[in-house]
């Protein structure tokens, strides 16, 4: 059993977006589908949940070098992919998660987004609301390196201006975790989209966003 103490600690919480926040990795499993498709690729789900949190070049290179194609289309898929999600996409946060935000937000802690999503794909959500409540938003344009590198990490904690020992991640795959866990971040997982055999390396695993509060003592 967590104790709530446990996290008395922490003074900042970096959350990754898409299946941890936003329901929506199917939206982005079927864009990914539709835009390799084209060259022969099927895009397993389990396979994309995976590789989850990767940038989308990284993402399309993978799949490629798979089939030993040319990686001269990257910019292409990527574009095509993302335009699709736009388009297509059906967004809805998980269960809990303007509660818990709210909670978090009315204790005093301080909150970041590190997604490896696009600015203008983040935007294209329409929760601009939802994202006020954050105190800095890193998107995937804003780094050199994306997840697994602890970069992104890296960068949400010295935006918050907090120490790393101050700062708690919240993940759903195993290349942000790695991220998190590479910038020396105490890490939670959560099996929105895979099983916990696949999170081994957080710290702790949670079943679904909503028990958190259960840590704040909420």
């Amino acid at each position: 059993m967590i104790q709530s103490s446990l996290l008395k600690k922490y003074k900042a919480i970096l959350f990754d977006f898409d299946g941890v926040l936003g329901k929506t990795m199917e939206d982005n499993h079927k864009a990914w589908a539709h835009s390799l498709a084209p060259y022969g690729i099927e895009v397993e789900r389990e396979e994309y949940f995976l590789m989850e949190g990767a940038p989308p070049k990284k993402v399309a290179e993978i799949f490629l070098k798979k089939k030993h194609l040319s990686l001269e289309p990257i910019n292409d898929i990527v574009r095509i992919k993302e335009e699709y999600y736009l388009k297509n996409r059906s967004f809805t946060l998980y269960e809990g998660v303007q509660e818990l935000i709210g909670n978090l937000k009315a204790n005093g802690l301080q909150l970041a987004l590190v997604t490896g999503a696009s600015h203008r794909r983040l935007m294209g959500t329409n929760i601009a609301s939802f994202l006020n409540q954050f105190d800095v938003l890193i998107t995937g344009d804003q780094v050199s390196q994306g997840k697994p590198s602890p970069e992104p990490y890296l960068l949400g904690a010295q935006k918050l201006g907090t120490i790393i020992s101050e700062c708690l991640v919240i993940e759903n795959a195993p290349m942000g975790i790695k991220s998190a866990k590479e910038a020396g971040m105490y890490c939670v997982a959560i099996c929105s989209t895979l099983d916990k055999e696949h999170l081994a390396q957080a710290d702790i695993t949670l079943n679904t966003i909503g028990e958190l509060l259960s840590l704040f003592g909420q």
